[in-house]
């Protein structure tokens, strides 16, 4: 099946693309699409994910909302990752 990633902020300056199309195995979760992803742009894996726990540093949506790393993706889903943001 095929969805769609959009990179944003510092994610989109290393991977050098705001969006990309993937082909990804039927029924796969956030989790796993971060995997590929890592694999695929290796300066996310060396720069932006923490060794101690993978997930820290990203946010993901999946059409337009917030999910966690287990939810099931489906055909056509636009996922967006992007960093955690703070202010105050």
């Amino acid at each position: 099946m095929k969805v769609k990633v959009r990179y944003f902020a510092r994610f989109r300056s290393l991977v050098g693309t705001g969006e990309e199309e993937l082909e990804v195995p039927d029924g796969i979760k956030v989790r796993e699409l971060i995997d590929i992803i890592k694999e695929r742009h290796p300066v996310l894996k060396n720069e932006v994910f923490a060794e101690d726990d993978d997930l820290a540093d990203v946010n993901v949506s999946r059409n337009g909302r917030y999910v966690s790393f287990d939810e099931v993706l489906e055909e056509g889903d636009v996922v967006a990752l992007f960093p955690p943001v703070s202010g105050g």
